[in-house]
């Protein structure tokens, strides 16, 4: 979208979104999950702030705010659901690997457990085994879809009810011996005996397993059913949960995703990855991955003439 049609990317303070002009600063308010299409404030800030010339803009029938796509695909599944699975769960440390010493298992492992015995739709992807952990690799799209509206709608409520109890006994019991360091903390420094440790306190316990967060990822997961995703949780909003408002508009201009999302584009990127390339460059690795292309095609025209007219 930044090179075609000039716009700025993720990391600009203003005009980082292609459709409107909500700042980058007001990304974590509630502006940012609110559509305002005003004329007045989108000719305001094309007097302020212009985009780039591009050759595209010398057609006048084309207009860059309306018709470069957001993909639902990145968007929603690489980008929404990705966020929320690796930077609020795993990151975070809300779903624990096993333990590293004796390797006593713990919520991811309860997922993989379950996974196990979890039958997937043949329409939906498999998950690998160890996903969450880095022997499990990265998810391709479809994998993420299959996470987000098939495995985690069952298996994350589960994992709640098992782990979210416990979790909040833990915090419990931080939250007591937290209160006795800070009464011992403020006692040495009214005798006139705090050190510079004393100065600040220590960080309060937060909960690791917030008891809503299954009941609001079904929630989620509803909405993204029905692309009506608008209340996120503001921690980890990212660009992405904010084109996610501007999908409707798209809806209604190109009609299904299923017409303009770009998942031909990642199973031919993934085919092109396949072939060998021994190493070209200069313009040579194109013809590569051309040649090999057209070798698979004319293969397999001639196994399915061969299937039509065996005789021949």
């Amino acid at each position: 979208m930044c090179k075609v049609c000039g716009f700025a990317d993720h990391s600009k303070s203003e005009g980082f979104c292609t459709h409107c002009h909500i700042p980058h600063a007001d990304l974590k308010t509630e502006q940012a999950m609110m559509y305002d299409e005003s004329d007045k404030a989108r000719e305001e800030f094309f007097k302020t702030n212009s985009t780039q010339w591009f050759e595209l803009a010398r057609l006048k029938y084309f207009d860059p705010v309306r018709m470069m796509i957001i993909d639902p695909m990145h968007n929603i599944l690489l980008g929404i659901v990705r966020t929320q699975w690796f930077d609020s769960w795993i990151k975070t440390n809300t779903l624990r690997k096993r333990t590293k010493t004796l390797g006593v298992p713990r919520e991811l492992d309860q997922i993989h457990t379950y996974l196990d015995a979890f039958e997937m739709p043949p329409w939906e992807a498999r998950l690998p085994e160890q996903v969450g952990y880095p022997a499990g690799g990265s998810l391709t799209s479809d994998e993420w879809k299959g996470l987000a509206l098939v495995f985690c709608p069952i298996i994350i409520p589960l994992i709640w009810e098992e782990w979210s109890p416990k979790n909040q006994e833990q915090n419990k019991k931080d939250l007591q011996n937290w209160d006795k360091r800070e009464k011992a903390r403020l006692n040495q420094i009214a005798k006139g005996k705090g050190t510079k440790k004393d100065a600040e306190p220590s960080a309060k316990p937060v909960e690791r397993m917030h008891p809503d967060d299954a009941k609001n990822f079904l929630h989620l997961t509803a909405a993204l059913k029905l692309i009506l995703g608008r209340s996120i949780h503001n921690d980890n909003v990212k660009p992405n949960h904010h084109y996610l408002t501007h999908i409707f508009d798209q809806l209604h201009d190109y009609g299904p995703v299923y017409g303009f999302w770009t998942f031909l584009f990642k199973r031919l990127n993934k085919v092109l990855k396949s072939y060998t390339t021994n190493n070209h460059g200069n313009g040579k690795i194109e013809v590569t991955f051309f040649h090999a292309f057209m070798r698979d095609i004319s293969l397999r025209t001639l196994v399915c003439c061969t299937r039509i007219h065996p005789s021949n």
